[in-house]
């Protein structure tokens, strides 16, 4: 019975399609950073040194590593009202980069760049 339903259920794209965990990653992926997106994470080490908070903000970031995925969705969530007062387009890009796991952990690195510079 369970063989009837979940084959129901199945994606007609995939029916004839083994699996394959390479195809199925390279669907669900987000898209390769840009150097607009690196610019914005240069941007955005460059601000939490200038303010003082490389410390909180590193601290906030180690400990929200897991919770990435959740933390793009929420902003995507948030971006009708926050457009109003920040640059839409790159709340929606660090939204994007926040659904890739090593964005926060290169960000963290960015930080700790930024100060050793200053």
């Amino acid at each position: 019975m369970w063989k009837r339903w979940w084959g129901a259920r199945q994606d007609p794209e995939r029916a004839g399609e083994a699996s394959d965990t390479e195809a199925v990653r390279a669907r669900r992926e987000p898209p390769a950073r840009t150097p607009e997106d690196e610019a914005l994470l240069d941007r955005i080490s460059n601000a939490v040194v200038r303010w003082g908070m490389t410390v909180p903000a590193i601290f906030l970031l180690e400990s929200s590593k897991p919770l990435n995925f959740v933390g793009s969705q929420f902003l995507h969530f948030l971006s009708p009202m926050v457009n109003s007062v920040l640059n839409a387009q790159d709340m929606d890009r660090l939204a994007l980069m926040l659904e890739r796991r090593d964005t926060v952990e290169d960000l963290i690195t960015r930080i700790e760049a930024a100060e050793a510079r200053r």
